[in-house]
């Protein structure tokens, strides 16, 4: 591998992992949306600003030529996916289509590696969760991320293409602005009771940005062609309100400044804890804990 081309390299994961690889001295071009242009990373080989689809994406392939395709780009909000299921759809099923096809024509030898997620999974009961376990969403963003994966198996099995579908777990590290650690954070940092949606009891498989980096260059390098499906995740199964109580204990806030609303957010699973065993076959090891994770997040947002 030489050549990456990474789609949503200004996103939180595709910019994070475009540093990495820049790093490491891969050759990386980079494709982002007009609203992030000023995120793009340094060191890149190249960079287009055009949101997906569009036919400039087969002109960067041709020139580029790329060994891998990170497809980053898309979507990540399953609850505001239920009150705007078009926008949630168009950014995201038309999008994975596209950029197969460009790849059918144009660079057929190429590796793609789509960033789906866990949520195709919906309220899976048995735990840990397998790729084998059969797709049941809650969302549309979890149906959108499906049939993304069925259309990467309609090309891989039809045109031979190779591609690996990550799904992806509760991610989270410095830069991003969402989801419950970020969101734990800059509630307790107010001087009001802090409210959070649930009961507290509802847990999550957390996977820090390095080691979700990690990952998806393992993902990258997996042997074989075809259609693989991957959990990418730490293994590890944390409730809500062990997550806030790590937060505040960080934060230096006392336990009565927060409280559990009891209700649930529309979309969102019960428990996530994945079996990453097909991830460890290809080499990864998750280095970084939860405690270490906050603690690296919550110096971040101190130097915001």
């Amino acid at each position: 591998m030489k050549n990456f081309l990474i789609t949503g390299v200004s996103g939180f994961i595709g910019r994070a992992l475009a540093v990495s690889a820049v790093a490491r001295n891969y050759s990386v071009w980079g494709v982002g949306s007009e609203s992030g242009f000023g995120n793009m990373p340094a060191g890149l080989a190249g960079e287009s600003t055009f949101r997906l689809p569009n036919d400039d994406l087969q002109r960067v392939v041709e020139e580029f030529q790329p060994d891998v395709i990170f497809h980053c780009a898309g979507s990540a909000l399953p609850a505001q996916s239920i009150q705007s299921p078009t926008h949630d759809f168009q950014c995201s099923v038309p999008v994975v289509q596209h950029l197969l096809e460009v790849a059918r024509q144009v660079a057929p030898k190429v590796h793609i590696v789509v960033l789906s997620s866990a949520a195709v999974y919906g309220q899976a009961t048995d735990l840990p969760i397998t790729e084998e376990v059969i797709p049941a969403p809650v969302s549309p963003y979890g149906f959108h991320k499906w049939v993304g994966e069925i259309l990467c198996r309609e090309y891989a099995e039809i045109y031979g293409l190779r591609v690996s579908s990550a799904r992806i777990f509760s991610a989270y590290g410095p830069n991003l602005t969402k989801q419950v650690i970020w969101d734990s954070i800059n509630k307790l940092d107010r001087p009001r009771i802090a409210e959070f949606s649930g009961t507290g009891d509802e847990s999550r498989d957390f996977v820090f940005i390095d080691d979700l980096v990690e990952a998806l260059f393992h993902v990258a390098a997996r042997p074989g062609g075809g259609h693989e499906v991957i959990n990418v995740a730490s293994a590890v199964e944390t409730k809500i309100s062990e997550v806030v109580a790590t937060v505040a204990r960080q934060m230096g806030v006392s336990n009565h400044r927060w409280k559990f609303t009891g209700k649930q957010v529309p979309g969102a699973a019960v428990h996530w804890r994945a079996d990453i065993s097909k991830l460890q076959s290809l080499g990864f090891v998750p280095s970084t804990s939860l405690d270490e994770g906050i603690k690296r997040t919550l110096a971040w947002y101190q130097n915001l």
